[in-house]
């Protein structure tokens, strides 16, 4: 499919709560000293611009369509939105996670290549087949770069950019999780948040 980008995906109300949750004191992020993986991607796809493994905070809502935060209940306005929007039901939620990147004001910006989910099981890639709902939870810049290709368990080569798309608050994007893409650190902005929805629909 091609990439659908809405704005103001869920309602103002829905979206300041958002903000609220993932600033406030008691929500929980867990570091990572890498944004993409822990091991090269190289080999199955690469871009021939220069790319960094940017520190990252995350915090995981869903694994496996099992409720792993307490704080769940307050982005299911997400799920309501895609399905009026899609009329498609969610029928399984692999990997629901918030990452946050910071300002990083040396570079190179731009993440490696990847896509989401990415876990072999009996022999195939699980994440052919699924939808990725990246939502912007806040106005920042750090654009994501959507590449032509797609990975489907063969090598890719050389990836080619097809769009670049600002973090606004409010603004999704729906696409095919096995689509090769990149995020991009903030340069500008101390922060960058999104929630990445990994799902069946």
């Amino acid at each position: 499919m091609s990439p659908i980008i809405i704005d103001n995906f869920i309602p103002e109300a829905y979206q300041q709560s958002i903000v609220m949750l993932l600033t406030g004191p008691e929500f929980g992020w867990s570091f990572f000293d890498y944004s993409v993986s822990d091991m090269p991607l190289d080999a199955y796809y690469f871009t021939d611009l220069p790319t960094k493994e940017h520190m990252q905070f995350r915090h995981v809502f869903f694994r496996d369509d099992q409720e792993v935060s307490p704080f769940a209940k307050y982005i299911e306005s997400l799920f309501v939105s895609y399905q009026a929007l899609t009329g498609s039901e969610i029928k399984h939620k692999q990997r629901v996670k918030s990452n946050l990147l910071v300002k990083d004001s040396f570079g190179p910006h731009l993440q490696p290549p990847h896509v989401d989910g990415m876990i072999v099981r009996d022999g195939e890639y699980n994440s052919v087949g699924k939808k990725t709902l990246l939502y912007y939870v806040n106005d920042s810049d750090g654009d994501t770069v959507l590449y032509n290709e797609y990975f489907t368990g063969e090598s890719v080569g050389k990836v080619t950019v097809q769009q670049t798309v600002k973090p606004v608050q409010g603004r999704a994007i729906i696409f095919d999780s096995n689509q090769i893409h990149s995020g991009t650190n903030p340069q500008m902005n101390d922060t960058r948040m999104v929630i990445n929805c990994v799902i069946d629909a």
